[in-house]
């Protein structure tokens, strides 16, 4: 049975009535952007898997569900911390095709083709969803590889009901995608307009692709029918992708990111997500400031995170990328001497101006999604996966799913800017094998040995700060778990130097105060999508952030 659900009274930041906070002891909980994929974690909670089981279920659903998003073409990273206090992180990012060259998005003039490395099949990066799931299972998995696709393979083949910001999202981007046949066919009418909201959409060629996945697992995906047929439309479309990409992909577990903070630990993700060093410098160096004297509406609070955060951008975009291509210490960058004297250099009243400015004007991006996961022992899932861009390449595999454009997330040019707006070092060149450097920023706060928070998002670069910032709201500035997440929020990158606020975030006279200071601000509708888990005197409470699903994913079950 489902625990009831309880209508919070928040202040500064009331829960409206359909956000349902849903907080039993015992009991796991799911948190996802769309509400069929989060009933099918809560199921497989409920038939006695664990976390990981969970989100695997989860992570294949939203690829019928969210495919803005949610993918099979495309890749991710999974954070587990488990009952016991161990904790690891599973990268399943795509990786450089074989057949990549450094130069392959450069034009005549040597300068970067952007259409190149972010729309048609020379975007497609070799994707890591399928390995690294199966991964996920063969190491930590409790029910039976089927049992946790077929949900999915349901879903694909009896249909589930498009929704008005699935719509919203095919029309707005239906000028580009139904240049594809097959997803022309699949989410357009025969007048090239997007499916209606309330539509059951159903997708046969996709249920017959997790039928092959739960029956014959990351075999299916290292070749075969699915991998000969999706290499074949690669070489027709103008992509590199070989079948010898696909038979080599690995996922890697890489080294976990755990520091203490405040006295609570806090767990995140190594390179090649720039989540964990991020959070580490930017919690560490802004330790000390009196953020609860000064308070949230403070124009000192957002100038000194804006300070912060941008210094954070800076190591980023000169010294992250794929591991393989490090020659240098990573602890340098965390170093507490490196920290102290950030920490010295910050101030609330001072704007540091950047360097150079930016040859393009920054872009919001939502096209990646997150979900968390925790279940009745207290083991948590923190995953976020993401096709780059929204639908990727804006193409389909034969298979019936929608590829990545993930090739873009390198630098194509040191030193030019990617459709975030970040430039970036030669640690993040297009190197065959080679993992793109990426903003996904999986995370887990741990108090008094137990797993108090698990938090995500999507928004290219606005990943990290919005993490950051639900992870301050709830520990420095105090505020409820929904609170944490519904607080309007704010970005600061280094290049370019704008702060990038919501509406509600700064007050006439913050605005003021920050212009005064030469600070360039300017207003933008929505940062982030978060998903988060919060432990509770009452017990798990699952905030789905209400700027986007509003509660799709709030929903807690017994974990026998």
């Amino acid at each position: 049975m489902f625990a009831a659900a309880l209508f919070l009274s928040l202040s500064p930041f009331v829960a409206p009535a359909s956000q349902q906070a849903l907080t039993t002891d015992g009991y796991g909980a799911v948190c996802s952007s769309q509400a069929d994929a989060t009933q099918v974690g809560l199921d497989i909670l409920a038939a006695g898997g664990n976390a990981v089981d969970a989100a695997i279920a989860v992570h294949f659903a939203l690829a019928v569900t969210f495919p803005y998003a949610g993918n099979i073409g495309g890749g991710g990273f999974f954070l587990l911390r488990d009952a016991d206090g161990e904790a690891w992180f599973l990268d399943f990012r795509e990786t450089a095709p074989a057949a990549a060259t450094p130069d392959m998005y450069l034009g005549d003039d040597g300068k970067p083709v952007a259409e190149w490395s972010r729309v048609g099949w020379k975007a497609v990066g070799v994707p890591g969803a399928v390995p690294g799931m199966w991964d996920a299972h063969q190491r930590w998995g409790k029910l039976p590889w089927e049992q946790l696709v077929g949900p999915a393979a349901a879903l694909a083949r009896d249909g589930y009901m498009l929704d008005a910001n699935e719509v919203r999202r095919l029309q707005r981007y239906a000028k580009t995608f139904k240049k594809d046949a097959m997803a022309a066919q699949l989410f357009y009418d025969k007048n090239g307009e997007a499916l209606q909201a309330g539509t059951r959409l159903r997708q046969p060629e996709l249920a017959a692709t997790l039928d092959t996945i739960a029956k014959d697992g990351v075999e299916a995906m290292r070749g075969g029918p699915i991998v000969e047929e999706l290499v074949a439309a690669s070489n027709a479309g103008g992509g590199i992708l070989s079948v010898e990409d696909f038979r080599d992909y690995q996922p890697k577990m890489r080294p976990v990111i755990r520091f203490d903070w405040q006295g609570r630990e806090v767990i995140a993700a190594s390179p090649p997500s720039s989540g964990g060093i991020f959070l580490q410098q930017v919690l560490t160096s802004l330790d000390g400031f009196p953020f609860r004297l000064w308070g949230f509406k403070d124009a000192r609070s957002v100038q000194l995170i804006g300070e912060a955060t941008s210094a954070a951008f800076r190591d980023r975009n000169k010294w992250l990328g794929d591991p393989a291509g490090r020659d240098f210490n990573l602890h340098a960058l965390v170093e507490e001497d490196y920290l102290r004297e950030r920490r010295r250099r910050l101030s609330a009243t001072r704007y540091t101006r950047p360097s150079a400015e930016m040859p393009q004007p920054f872009a919001e991006h939502m096209e990646t999604t997150h979900f968390s996961v925790v279940d009745g022992s207290g083991a948590a899932v923190s995953c976020t996966i993401t096709l780059n861009g929204a639908y990727g390449a804006k193409v389909m595999a034969p298979g019936g799913f929608v590829m990545n454009n993930e090739m873009d997330d390198f630098a194509a040019k040191p030193g030019e800017p990617n459709q975030f707006g970040l430039v970036q070092s030669a640690y993040n060149a297009v190197i065959p094998g080679h993992r793109p450097l990426s903003s996904m920023s999986p995370a887990i706060v741990v108090v008094d040995g137990k797993v108090d928070a698990v938090v995500g998002s999507p928004g290219g670069p606005t990943i990290l700060t919005s993490v950051m910032q639900v992870i301050l709201n709830r520990y420095v500035f105090g505020m409820s778990p929904y609170s944490a997440v519904a607080a309007p929020r704010f970005h600061r990158q280094d290049l370019p130097p704008v702060i990038r606020f919501e509406a509600r975030r700064l007050s006439g006279s913050m605005r003021n105060s920050l212009r005064s200071l030469g600070q360039p601000i300017k207003s933008t509708r929505a940062l982030g999508d978060v998903n988060a888990i919060f432990r509770t005197a009452k017990g798990w409470q699952a905030i789905a952030d209400p700027r986007w699903s509003g509660g799709a994913g709030v929903v807690a079950t017994p974990a026998d």
